[in-house]
């Protein structure tokens, strides 16, 4: 491991950055991919048991969406604005989708008639696979590269950022939303959407291989200087194998029907994944494809020292707060879930 990733503010955050990532995806993410299986099933009963699973913990995971953001603003400002100008329409049309899947939770039960909530239904799932799809794309073009001058300013399109690599990625993210909310279902739901949870994972996880080994075939080819942290830093090397650690447990438990546990495997693979991702990229988080010397990384794009560690402690002071708050939580609303009653 480098040793200014733990020994300097840069480095730290850094680390917090890749956290805060890794809680985003590990709670959020269960609640995008549950949130896309709403249209698999026809029953208007079985989509209410998809609505209730999530219910009591969907808004609190997107506190660490709106805390990455933050985090980004505040410990790197240059790559703030650089991301969210250069990604604008994409940022635009995730916002969006997010504001839909809000609404569609209050309005779907407001009325009994088939049609309201056969809208709201295609609503909430907009904006659970909008999200999913985007949030890998963004990612991926962050590491594989825009166009950005030396001053962070982006020199292209919406569509240029629907580019064969990012794509991939995201729909790489899409089939790791769909394990992780696979297994989320397994543990809280009963009968059919059980049963379309099951099937789900299968496919998932078969999914997620074949995505993961395309998008690695083409960035091999594409953009291989990917790759080199991992031959610079060995201990690097935990990211992926988190990643097959993860794959082994999910099919393992689901073969052998131990479906409490399934979410496990699918945990290490999101962790995994996200680490994988920023490891590969590190120092840079917001490559050039104009000029290397215009990457935005943690040095050129940081805040001041006093900012970072004002920043430092008070993350340290609430960050455990927040975390005991989210682990109670799922605690007390840890049965299984049923079609009676509704969000509020």
């Amino acid at each position: 491991m480098p040793l200014e990733m733990v020994t300097t503010l840069e480095g730290i955050w850094f680390l917090l950055a890749g956290f805060f990532l890794v809680g985003y995806a590990l709670t959020d993410g269960f609640d995008l991919g549950t949130g896309i299986l709403t249209i698999f099933t026809k029953k208007d009963e079985n989509r209410q048991v998809l609505y209730n699973a999530v219910a009591p913990v969907w808004d609190g995971n997107e506190v660490w969406l709106i805390a990455g953001g933050g985090m980004l603003f505040a410990a790197f400002p240059i790559v703030y604005a650089a991301s969210f100008s250069g990604f604008y329409i994409a940022i635009f049309l995730v916002l969006w989708a997010l504001i839909g899947r809000a609404v569609a939770f209050e309005y779907r039960n407001k009325k009994e008639s088939p049609l309201w909530r056969k809208i709201w239904d295609w609503i909430y799932w907009i904006g659970n696979f909008v999200p999913a799809l985007l949030f890998g794309v963004a990612v991926g073009n962050a590491v594989i590269g825009v166009p950005i001058d030396q001053e962070g300013v982006y020199h292209g399109s919406f569509w240029t950022l629907l580019r064969p690599s990012p794509i991939l990625m995201g729909i790489v993210g899409i089939f790791m939303f769909l394990m992780h909310g696979s297994g989320y279902l397994l543990r809280k739901t009963e009968g059919e959407v059980f049963n379309l949870a099951r099937k789900t994972a299968y496919i998932a996880f078969f999914g997620f291989i074949i995505s993961l080994i395309l998008t690695d075939f083409l960035l091999v080819i594409t953009a291989p200087e990917l790759y080199s942290n991992y031959f610079r830093y060995p201990i690097f090397w935990i990211a992926p194998v988190l990643i097959f650690l993860g794959l082994a447990i999910y099919f393992s438990t689901l073969v052998s029907k131990k479906y409490q546990k399934v979410i496990y495997g699918s945990t290490l693979v999101t962790i995994g994944t996200v680490l994988t991702i920023a490891l590969a990229s590190y120092p840079v988080l917001m490559r050039s494809t104009l000029n290397p010397q215009y990457n935005l990384t943690i040095w050129n794009s940081a805040s001041s020292h006093i900012t970072l560690t004002v920043m430092l402690v008070v993350t340290l002071t609430i960050m455990p707060v927040v975390i005991f708050y989210t682990a109670y939580v799922y605690r007390v609303f840890k049965g299984k879930v049923s079609s009676e009653g509704g969000y509020h």
